[in-house]
């Protein structure tokens, strides 16, 4: 027997202080309900936890975007639904002017509140924000940029990738414009007699001549006249052409100038005849042929272009498949897929010459450089909604600008017949347009709701795995607790024994 060294109690304290660590740890579980509260629990299972943690953190978050980039959608959807409504009371109007049973106030009474509706289109189109971001005007669309100065583009489809696209404009378009077959003859001091007197019909709509109208008067009536039809009326001292306002220099001293009238908008769309019921009055105009049976008759011509090419032969950015249209200055490329590129350029693209020196009303494109354009798409512009907890986990939403400029509603004249007429086909395309862009809002909202319940579930998913690595099982653990609870109090009675032994030696020494 040794008194040097306690061996047994050395052994019983060994193992009371095993089961007090293991009793340390199950209470540890019980209290916090995990089975991994350190690093030390299990080194592996505590980082994939951690990094499983913030994934559905992540997740969590990643609703919260989707519901944020529904409210944008609906809040773009209100604003689209207020402007079908306007465009449909500017079908109704552009209908009712249409009826030749309206005089030209009635119709001017019209065109007023079509242009107040134009205001609204644009002022909605402009303020209609999210969290101060603009929706509908053209902000979240996809940005191109061009190397000519005034090229718009209207559309661009989502299935067109970044990069350069070329288009080559070989002739402009160009306006209708009658221009006179000789010069105004009447003096600035003279009046229009009564024998001159007449009426000036552009496109159906009167211009009243009066006796005792100066020449001033005389053109200040054809100039406002023609402005309310949506043209211009100038006078010129030559047909030298350039490419600027119809290739014309507009002077302000009408007598001996050519008096030349023209519409505003481009293409072959553009239709404009114009008579007169006094021939006296159309001499003095230097448009005799206003006076004729059929008048003067004028049309304009849409751009000409193509597909550019590069060194190689192939073209620029555009698929072999692709087809090239045009309409008025309007370029539009179609392919297979709907895949849709249209661009809006200006009336000088290629700086094209016109010739009208023979006055029959036909404009003949003369000199004129071929004018390469380079569209650069760009993924720039639109509004990324991150659904997801891990890096470009995003749906992309694109909506194109819904303006009174892209709609084409922008110049609409109902006050003749024929720009009525127009003016029905032209909302017709608006509204389109329209419910094309609300289409695509309603499939993005329909995606949302599908994120959102792909996130839920992945979220649901992902927690029940986490909660099997780091929850504890409390039936489990209270089995470990006892058992560790019953060894910690017996190893104390065995030490309390053990400690005792070494006092039997003192029998010995008795």
């Amino acid at each position: 027997m040794r008194i040097g060294t306690n061996v047994a109690a050395i052994v019983a304290n060994n193992a009371l202080q095993k089961s007090q660590n293991n009793l340390s740890t199950s209470i540890e579980r019980l209290s916090s309900g995990y089975k991994i509260n350190g690093s030390k629990d299990d080194a592996a299972g505590c980082a994939i936890s951690e990094k499983m943690r913030a994934q559905i953190r992540g997740l969590s978050q990643a609703q919260n975007n989707t519901a944020d980039g529904v409210s944008v959608l609906n809040t773009a959807e209100g604003a689209i639904t207020e402007i079908q409504s306007m465009l449909t009371r500017l079908k109704e109007l552009s209908v009712q002017a249409a009826n030749d049973v309206n005089s030209d106030d009635e119709r001017e009474a019209i065109q007023k509140e079509i242009e107040q509706i134009n205001n609204e289109i644009d002022r909605i189109s402009d303020q209609t924000e999210f969290n101060t971001q603009s929706l509908i005007n053209g902000n979240l669309s996809r940005r191109v940029y061009s190397d000519l100065q005034g090229v718009n583009q209207l559309s661009v489809s989502d299935s067109y990738t970044a990069g350069v696209y070329g288009i080559t404009v070989t002739e402009d378009a160009r306006q209708a414009i009658a221009v006179g077959a000789g010069s105004i003859t009447m003096s600035s001091t003279a009046s229009i007699t009564k024998e001159q007197e007449g009426t000036i019909s552009i496109n159906g709509y009167k211009i009243s001549i009066s006796e005792g109208d100066t020449l001033d008067k005389v053109m200040g009536k054809i100039i406002d006249g023609v402005n309310i039809t949506g043209g211009s009326a100038f006078t010129v001292k030559d047909l030298n052409n350039g490419t600027d306002y119809a290739g014309y220099v507009p002077t302000a001293d009408y007598a001996g100038s050519t008096l030349v009238i023209m519409t505003n908008q481009y293409g072959s769309d553009q239709k404009m005849n114009i008579t007169c019921d006094n021939a006296e009055l159309a001499d003095i105009l230097g448009m005799p042929q206003a006076a004729t049976q059929d008048g003067i008759y004028v049309e304009g011509s849409d751009v000409k272009a193509e597909i550019a090419t590069g060194d190689d032969g192939k073209r620029i950015g555009f698929a072999d498949s692709a087809i090239l249209s045009t309409k008025g200055t309007v370029i539009t490329v179609t392919d297979v897929n709907n895949k849709e590129f249209s661009m809006d350029v200006p009336g000088n693209a290629a700086g094209t010459v016109f010739d009208d020196s023979n006055n029959d009303g036909q404009s003949a494109a003369g000199a004129g450089t071929a004018r390469t354009i380079s569209q650069e798409v760009t993924d720039v512009g639109t509004m990324s909604i991150h659904v997801g907890a891990n890096q470009d986990q995003v749906i992309v939403i694109d909506i194109p600008a819904i303006t009174t400029y892209s709609l084409g509603t922008e110049h609409m004249n109902v006050m003749t017949q024929y720009t009525a007429s127009r003016a029905i086909s032209t909302v017709d395309e608006a509204i389109n347009k329209t419910n094309e862009i609300r289409s695509r809002i309603g499939a993005y909202e329909n995606r949302f709701d599908h994120t959102t319940n792909n996130l839920e579930v992945s979220s649901e998913n992902l927690t029940k795995s986490l909660s099997t690595m780091i929850d504890t099982d409390m039936s489990e653990e209270m089995t470990t607790y006892t058992s560790e609870t019953v060894l910690t109090q017996a190893a104390t009675s065995i030490l309390a024994q053990a400690n005792e032994r070494p006092s039997q030696v003192l029998q010995l020494l008795q």
